[in-house]
């Protein structure tokens, strides 16, 4: 009773906070526009290229909020490409975002054999994203993963054609940076807010001469160079998209242990338990139908993304046996 009546009176002066889902989505950019993988596109000064892969690693991100308080985002690491853009950071108890902090890079904690909670790559859950990954992101238990990995090419003579293929395969344990940025939510719904940047390519690979560097894989020389320029140019931004989002109805439900999709086109489906943890994650070939779960009794997030890795549809929903 005394609980109850503490918690009465924290609700009347707005103590209590109420919980939203939170989501993080980068977009790929070069200049003004979004970056597609294998499509021509321009890069500083006019230079063409064709990107066939980007991804890195974001990890460690703090939400700072409501005057100050300092929130840690659980689980603590990401892959984003121009493919996988959105992820799902948990569910806080958050009225107004004020900044955002997060490391580019792997953590030293993961990332060697010397690392406080490193583990061999083939421990980790396939869904995990440090475990293998296509192309690799890892370079062995005494180097640790490569904290970005950009490949393509670009047009060496102006004639606007790429010809000179590039990669850049960077690692080192002195080579992961923090970014701290204010930050605006956008209030999707009544509970959830969306995190929207942008990741200017450009400007990561700003001084980096892709015409001629070749195949390059390191921690020191433009490997080293590419990673500082996180720090010395604006590589992330907010997105002018941010505020403007219009999030789908929630049109699916879960019965008994069957997820029944009725009109989203969804690609992706991830199952998370009330800790945050991802319990489950599966492509969806078909937009609409029956999903069986296999899952355990009890209450999950489920999210369904669309095109890009993009959260389309969110909903806390009850499972049970058959």
């Amino acid at each position: 009773m005394k609980r109850f009546i503490a918690l009465y009176f924290l609700a009347m002066f707005g103590i209590v906070r109420a919980q939203s889902d939170f989501f993080f989505h980068i977009q790929t950019t070069c200049g003004n526009q979004e970056v597609l993988l294998q499509t021509n596109i321009n890069g500083l000064n006019g230079q063409v290229l064709n990107v066939d892969h980007f991804n890195y690693y974001i990890a460690d991100i703090v939400l700072y909020h409501d005057g100050g308080i300092a929130t840690s985002v659980s689980p603590s690491i990401f892959i984003f490409t121009p493919d996988i853009q959105g992820h799902y950071l948990g569910n806080y108890g958050i009225q107004q975002l004020d900044s955002l902090q997060f490391m580019v890079g792997v953590p030293t904690r993961f990332n060697t054999q010397e690392g406080l909670e490193a583990q061999d790559i083939s421990g980790y859950p396939l869904t995990h994203p440090l475990s293998f990954q296509s192309p690799s992101m890892y370079w062995g238990w005494q180097f640790g993963y490569m904290h970005m990995i950009v490949g393509g090419s670009a047009d060496s003579n102006n004639d606007q054609e790429v010809d000179a293929y590039f990669e850049l395969h960077n690692l080192g344990n002195h080579n992961q940076k923090i970014v701290h940025m204010p930050i605006q939510s956008t209030q999707t719904s009544g509970n959830q807010q969306d995190i929207y940047l942008d990741c200017r390519l450009d400007q990561w690979l700003r001084n980096i001469p892709l015409e001629t560097v070749g195949v390059l894989h390191g921690e020191n020389g433009f490997n080293g160079s590419v990673m500082t320029n996180v720090n010395q140019f604006t590589v992330f931004t907010q997105s002018p998209s941010a505020g403007l989002s219009v999030f789908s109805p929630s049109k699916f439900h879960v019965y008994e242990n069957t997820l029944i999709i009725e009109n989203i086109e969804a690609e992706r489906l991830e199952v998370y338990d009330l800790m945050g943890r991802k319990v489950k994650a599966m492509e969806l070939f078909d937009a609409t139908g029956n999903v069986p779960l296999s899952l355990s009794e009890g209450i999950y997030i489920f999210i369904l993304y669309g095109a890009n890795h993009t959260a389309i549809a969110m909903k806390k929903c009850r499972v049970s046996q058959l």
